[in-house]
């Protein structure tokens, strides 16, 4: 287990580079070929999608906490009856989920008045094919919560890299023969099925020599559904404010804002979920923590040290990338309504993500330790962040509804209380962490001195050699460690 951790995380950044970088080109064409006010509708009926699929209740990230510590402790018996509860009550949860979202469809659409008679036809047909998106989604994260009990990381990334590129190939292909967001959704069915049934295939083969029967046994169905439950009052306090602001932003502004709103937080979403991805792989090695202790406190709080770092360099270092290219992402993203506004509004999006995308390492150690105070968390402060954005939508437009997602950098808490929870000084954190701050703040003020394209790439090239070399020096033992047993695994 050792480097499990490191290795596992690499390979969760590496598919998560070429994602975010489908992402930033995928986003913008689509906004070219479509248009603005088409993408508002498009973001419009994903959202509602993502919503409505929250009907998962948490149970993707139970089957991985459940199935690490029944692999952990070798219960065949156990990890029947956790299979049986997770992968049925998803069956369960995600046909009620599409038949529901099916038959509500014209009513959900109905409450945004600002559409057009044609724009509400196409969002209602977008929403009842998106159906068995949700249903192919739902089952596949639960396989992928089972994958990642597993440690098939490698293996996993693979899949989503492959599902990624699939998709944002599929799209900008369909907007170039001059489809839209009925037609969009169509190639996206298609992706999840195909996924769905690869997913299904790699985790039946992860089980075939466990002798596994269904079980369903009182205690563990308790355990689970309260774990859930708990999970997924979470998971809620997070779509609160990843996709609850963009329907507030559709209803108080139109579609044509809400394109503008939903590619800049699409582009800047990538930060957070970048960032989380290295530190991801804490969960089962903190799962396995919390139930015997199966490493010592010292090597626990080197991981810790370790996650923390990952978090800071790749949260900070990304938004810093993106903001030095601010003027060039927004005026390949929105070249008939780039402004100073909208550039302003990017920018603010890319400090207020970057920052608040340094609570990953305190979500992954609460979530596996005491889910229910990021519960706690997570509500508060999606609420606080939506309440912002409303207001500012209402005053200030688009830059007040940008500015609103400030609300949700009270989620730092959960770095503080899970440090405190593994009996961990807070000070590691900001040792750690002190420098990249300093750093990403010199990038930031850099940006804004300097405006000659030259002076920018040559500023933009030096900031990159340094991080890279930053980050060389700080995990040079590890990397020559990973790099060591790879050669000899060849030889």
């Amino acid at each position: 287990m050792k480097n499990n951790f490191l290795k596992n995380g690499f390979y969760n950044v590496f598919a998560g580079i070429i994602r975010i970088g489908l992402a930033i080109l995928t986003i913008p064409l689509l906004i070219r070929l479509i248009g603005v006010e088409e993408y508002g509708l498009w973001t419009l009926a994903s959202t509602i999608i993502i919503v409505v699929a929250l009907a998962e209740a948490g149970i993707a990230t139970t089957a991985t906490v459940f199935v690490s510590q029944d692999l952990d402790k070798g219960d065949v018996e156990s990890l029947s009856q956790t299979l049986t509860v997770t992968i049925g009550g998803i069956l369960i949860l995600a046909t009620f989920a599409s038949l529901t979202l099916y038959f509500t469809a014209d009513s959900i659409v109905s409450l945004f008045s600002k559409l057009e008679q044609s724009q509400h036809l196409a969002v209602v047909h977008t929403l009842q094919l998106g159906c068995l998106v949700i249903w192919s989604r739902l089952l596949q994260l639960t396989l992928i919560g089972v994958e990642q009990a597993y440690q098939q990381y490698r293996l996993l990334n693979i899949l989503n890299t492959i599902q990624n590129f699939s998709l944002s190939l599929g799209l900008v292909g369909i907007a170039l023969l001059g489809g839209k967001i009925v037609e969009l959704m169509q190639w996206q069915v298609i992706t999840s099925v195909l996924i769905l049934l690869t997913h299904i295939w790699l985790v039946r083969s992860l089980v075939r020599h466990v002798h596994l029967r269904p079980v369903l046994e009182k205690k563990k169905f308790l355990a689970i559904a309260d774990y859930s439950f708990t999970v997924w009052l979470l998971t809620l306090g997070t779509a609160l404010f990843s996709r609850g602001d963009r329907l507030i932003v559709g209803y108080c502004l139109g579609s044509e804002s809400l394109g503008i709103y939903g590619g800049v937080t699409e582009i800047v979403s990538a930060i957070n979920s970048f960032s989380a991805l290295p530190v991801q792989p804490l969960v089962p090695i903190l799962s396995g923590y919390s139930r015997n202790h199966n490493i010592s406190h010292s090597e626990l709080t080197q991981k810790i040290k370790q996650a923390i770092e990952l978090n800071t360099f790749f949260a900070l270092g990304s938004a810093a990338f993106l903001f030095i290219l601010s003027p060039f992402i927004m005026r390949l993203m929105f070249a008939e309504v780039a402004n100073e506004n909208t550039l302003i509004a990017l920018q603010t999006a890319i400090i207020i993500y970057g920052l608040f995308s340094l609570n990953a390492v305190g979500f992954f150690i609460l979530i596996s330790n005491d889910p229910k105070t990021v519960m706690r968390i997570q509500l508060i402060s999606g609420i606080l962040a939506l309440t912002l954005i409303f207001l500012g939508a209402s005053k200030l437009g688009l830059l007040g509804a940008i500015a609103g997602n400030i609300g949700f950098l009270l989620t730092w808490l959960m770095i503080f209380l899970g440090l405190k929870k593994l009996k961990i000084s807070n000070l590691l954190w900001l040792k750690s962490s002190f420098f990249l701050l300093i750093w990403f703040t010199v990038c930031i003020l850099g940006k804004l001195l300097i405006s000659q394209f030259e002076f920018l790439m040559i500023f933009s090239i030096a900031q990159a050699i340094f991080a890279i070399i930053y980050f060389i020096n700080i995990f040079r033992k590890d990397l020559s460690v990973l790099f060591y047993k790879n050669i000899s695994k060849k030889y």
